[in-house]
């Protein structure tokens, strides 16, 4: 008989904790919407909301409405810069920005987001700046696809239903072809956003895997459209493919070999928005 846990678990930290995921949502909640959303008792709500604006952790606005405070990205920020990864990775990314001139990023996953853990910005005038701590969707993003393509069946399953709750605006249409492109990032190693989530900005991006085998991360570029050329687009495709590899080593991943990629990082400019 397999072990109940539940024994362990401490009701009030779950319901905060459910509180505070619902606030992340929006800037700003009326009590009476928060106590809805969370399905919580408004006595209980509101003992939370005292408790976690005691810490510094929320804070009542004039109008009387809730909000998270900033105090939860400083943590963000602090738990990213004490990630392990970071000594295997960043020496290997720096190295990348430099010989290509272009901003790398070091991704890992949370929900149905990669957070950006790392960055080493180019000396370009012109260039995407990401804080540290700071997130992006996993759908249609280079480094989403990129971490996506390599997961288990089931993980993968996970991560599509938790997509589709987060984000219903996503069609059935759009979730096969992001299936469709998964298929090809898995079979090239090498995954492209062409300004599916910033406007003017291309990025490519490439899996890291650890010992065991599992895809724990990515690495990738972000790169203004403008600055894009075939000469751009190769070497930004070999330096990616080659930095993840290397970090790939660095954390003992087996050897992994791709196709050829048939893609570059221009191709979809007459289908852009």
């Amino acid at each position: 008989m397999p072990e109940d846990k539940s024994y362990f678990t401490i009701s009030v930290l779950v319901k905060a904790f459910q509180v505070i995921d619902i606030m992340a949502r929006e800037a700003k909640w009326e009590l009476g919407t928060l106590t809805k959303e969370s399905g919580l008792p408004k006595g209980t709500l509101q003992r939370i909301l005292l408790t976690l604006a005691e810490l510094g952790y929320v804070v009542r606005e004039k109008g009387g409405q809730y909000a998270l405070t900033l105090k939860y990205y400083k943590l963000g920020q602090r738990i990213a810069a004490n990630n392990p990864m970071l000594e295997h990775a960043r020496p290997s990314c720096r190295q990348l920005m430099q010989t290509v001139n272009e901003t790398s990023n070091l991704c890992v996953p949370l929900n149905t987001d990669m957070v950006v853990i790392d960055q080493q910005v180019s000396w370009q005038m012109l260039r995407l700046d990401s804080v540290i701590g700071s997130s992006f969707p996993i759908f249609q993003s280079a480094s989403g696809k990129a971490f996506c393509a390599f997961l288990d069946e089931l993980s993968l399953m996970k991560v599509l239903e938790a997509l589709r709750r987060a984000s219903t605006g996503i069609t059935d249409a759009q979730m096969d072809a992001f299936k469709e492109e998964l298929a090809t990032v898995r079979r090239e190693g090498i995954a492209f956003d062409w300004e599916e989530i910033f406007q003017g900005v291309r990025c490519v991006s490439a899996p890291i895997f650890d010992c065991t085998g599992q895809v724990v991360a990515t690495v990738g570029l972000s790169v203004p459209t403008v600055r894009i050329d075939p000469q751009k687009n190769e070497d930004c495709i070999c330096g990616v493919l080659n930095c993840a590899a290397q970090i790939s080593r660095n954390l003992g991943a087996p050897a992994r070999s791709f196709s050829p990629c048939t893609r570059t990082m221009c191709e979809r400019a007459s289908c852009l928005r």
